[in-house]
């Protein structure tokens, strides 16, 4: 068993349509003749996949590091394949789509071997970054195999925020709260989530600790509510060269019932200002703001393989990258990939983009309902990506911009009204897919036309300098 060793390379099946197989993939070369490889295709289906490839087919020992922002429509759901196969799953959206495509990529699961997820990491108690996990739990009883999945997840670590019933007042959402001249700071940290009442939780809450233990029953998770400077929580990683440093979220130390104790400060309301990005809060008239808060204090990664780094953001917005600005130094900040924050809100920092500087920048977002409509990504948001790249070329992908959508005229709804509709389908979600050694990189997405790709191969030495290559070897 080996893993293809070069850029982009077309697979033909002994049956059915050819595909491509890309650096990085793995597989078993069978034998060489008549100028083609015959190989096993290993991780394409519930089954090997045979077929051959043009020449003689390069293969590499190690596979790389594997990132893959799923298209979720309006959310975040990511999952991170480490060389050695260790599986990180960073949030999951709101819907199936997630656990659709973590079942078809993760086939071959069932009660008795479950994939084994070394961490799932829920960012922040937003429903569009959890509540899609749960589909998961759910997806064991599809009648149609390829979309079931089971799992078995050893860690699940978040940021110590539990998001209450919406009937609530904002300063309430969160539990206790120590009132200081700076606003009121939240106290009602949790660690494991499936020890909070049921009547301190929302409704994707409930759902999520179900989910949880369910999952228990197939061994114990270890729960961690992450908080900046933690480091012994990714150990587990750094055989592999792996380092993770959590720079968010930020505690506050307040005093409670005469003992220190660690906290989250409440966020505000941003000003209704265009140019926020730039001038900041409006300190004068603090409100403070549950879904802020929640958004702000969003666990924060730096993830570095060998040169290459990635930033994941979460749910950032400009009051928390203001205070993430300050608390850190821009070596702590500089990375060669940025996952964008909050879908591409106009509620961000400037000055802590400039910092992390990046080169490739990832958002994920999505048409989905009028009741998700947010205008993500924001023209503010997208000008300041190129304003703020590193390299005079820089790269931005967006799950929307990579989805495609084939015109199929007029339709009938499904229910039992049959309305006619002006129809389109889906044809390609916009995923993402970003592979890596520690030096060479490889970012692509797929289009909908089989075959092509929107794809770039960069280099990043010791020195952090990036350098994109004119072309990728194809075959």
């Amino acid at each position: 068993m080996a893993y293809i060793a070069e850029g982009i390379v077309r697979f033909k099946p002994r049956a059915g349509s050819s595909f491509n197989l890309y650096w990085g993939d793995k597989v078993e070369v069978l034998s060489r003749e008549n100028g083609r490889t015959k190989v096993r295709v290993l991780e394409r289906g519930a089954s090997p996949i045979e077929g051959t490839v043009a020449g003689r087919l390069p293969t590499q020992e190690k596979a790389p590091l594997q990132f893959m922002m799923v298209d979720v429509q309006q959310g975040d759901g990511i999952i991170m394949i480490t060389p050695e196969g260790k599986k990180i799953f960073i949030d999951g959206g709101d819907n199936k789509l997630f656990a659709r495509f973590a079942a078809a990529r993760f086939r071959g699961t069932s009660a008795d071997n479950p994939l084994d997820v070394d961490a799932m990491i829920v960012t922040h108690d937003d429903a569009d970054h959890f509540d899609g996990l749960n589909k998961i739990r759910s997806s064991e009883k599809h009648k149609t195999a390829r979309k079931r999945l089971f799992l078995r997840p050893h860690r699940v670590y978040h940021n110590g925020l539990v998001k209450g019933p919406s009937s609530l007042d904002d300063e309430k959402m969160f539990g206790a709260t120590v009132s200081t001249r700076k606003g009121p700071v939240i106290v009602d940290l949790v660690e494991d989530v499936t020890a909070v009442p049921k009547s301190r939780l929302n409704r994707p809450f409930k759902s999520w600790v179900t989910s949880l233990n369910h999952w228990a029953k197939r061994g114990p998770i270890d729960f961690k509510r992450l908080a900046y400077g933690n480091k012994r929580e990714f150990n587990f990683l750094r055989p592999e060269g792996i380092e993770v440093e959590v720079l968010g979220p930020i505690e506050t130390r307040v005093r409670r019932r005469g003992r220190s104790r660690a906290g989250l400060r409440f966020l505000n309301r941003p000003a209704k200002d265009a140019n926020i990005s730039v001038t900041g809060s409006d300190t004068e008239h603090k409100r403070p703001s549950a879904s802020h808060t929640v958004n702000g204090h969003s666990v924060t990664l730096r993830i570095s393989y060998g040169n290459v780094r990635f930033f994941l953001s979460g749910d950032l917005n400009q009051e928390s990258m203001d205070l993430l600005r300050t608390k850190t130094t821009p070596s702590q900040l500089k990375s060669e990939v940025l996952k964008v924050p909050h879908h591409g809100s106009a509620d961000f920092d400037l000055r802590l983009l400039k910092e992390i500087a990046p080169v490739i920048s990832l958002i994920s977002s999505g048409d989905e309902s009028s009741r998700k409509e947010h205008i993500h990504p924001r023209a503010t948001l997208m000008g300041a990506l190129g304003k703020i790249a590193r390299n005079d070329v820089s790269l931005l992908f967006c799950t929307e911009l990579a989805a495609f959508f084939a015109m199929r005229g007029m339709s009938l709804t499904l229910d039992s009204k049959r309305t006619r509709y002006f129809g389109f389908e889906r044809t390609n979600f916009g995923i993402i897919h970003i592979r890596t050694d520690g030096e060479r990189v490889l970012v692509f997405t797929h289009s909908g036309k089989a075959g092509m790709n929107e794809a770039y191969r960069l280099t990043v030495d010791k020195q952090h300098r990036v350098k994109l290559a004119k072309s990728i070897k194809k075959r």
